[in-house]
């Protein structure tokens, strides 16, 4: 029993070797994450500006062919004006041209407004790439450090994994179960000395006869309050 208790807590110490590569990998793609959400964040302002760029292009694309149009008709009023013989017919005509006269002047107007705004859209754009470049810029070396740290814990983590690996294989296939059935509910030691006449995790009291055999080597039991699996630390000699 000494022997699979000394093969135990070996598996065990590979495994929070394990746990804290993870932990401390996760630290860094978090951080990663956070770069991205930030580069992001700036990249969404990009995709609204061309929207609304894209808006008043089209919105000024339509008022110079509604323009256009109106000028036309404008030619042909003129050259009707120019043919009329009678005085109604030229003064209701006139009136026609004075109209659309009108709506030619508000038309153009409208353009001028909207054309300023394509150009205040153009530089508002430009702006916001800019930030996604300085962004992006001053990024550079966290993420490239970001990286270097990334790549040497992955390997760390793929060296402690293959550790444990070799670690699980000696041990009782049964009492392996056993050990991994905790584990998979626990990020915390799941083989924990006995503490006095209490449990080490939780300090609920242990029966004598349990604590007796325990101390003795030859049993490996479970805390019936929490579940960890117990051991005399002196049987470690």
């Amino acid at each position: 029993m000494q022997a699979e208790l000394t093969k135990l807590l070996d598996l065990q110490s590979k495994d929070m070797t394990l746990l804290e590569a993870d932990v401390r990998l996760k630290a860094i793609l978090d951080e990663v994450a956070r770069l991205d959400g930030e580069v992001a964040s700036v990249k969404r302002d990009v995709q609204v500006a061309q929207k609304r760029l894209e808006d008043g292009v089209k919105r000024r694309a339509d008022l110079e062919s509604r323009i256009e149009g109106y000028r036309s008709i404008q030619d042909k009023r003129r050259q009707r004006l120019e043919a009329v013989k009678g005085a109604r017919e030229a003064q209701a005509v006139m009136t026609e041209v004075e109209m659309a006269r009108a709506i030619l002047i508000k038309e153009e107007g409208e353009w001028v407004k909207v054309a300023e705004g394509v150009h205040d859209l153009e530089r508002g754009l430009k702006a916001a790439e800019e930030r996604v470049t300085g962004v992006e810029e001053r990024q550079a070396a966290e993420r490239q450090q970001l990286a270097e740290e990334q790549a040497r814990l992955e390997a760390e983590r793929d060296a402690a994994r293959g550790a444990r690996d070799d670690s699980a294989v000696q041990l009782d296939r049964v009492l392996k179960a056993r050990y991994d059935r905790l584990r998979s509910a626990r990020s915390v030691a799941v083989v924990v000395p006995l503490k006095g006449e209490a449990c080490g995790a939780c300090y609920t009291s242990v029966p004598r006869n349990r604590r007796t055999q325990i101390r003795a080597g030859i049993l490996l039991d479970n805390c019936e309050a929490c579940g960890v699996i117990l051991y005399a630390e002196e049987t470690l000699g």
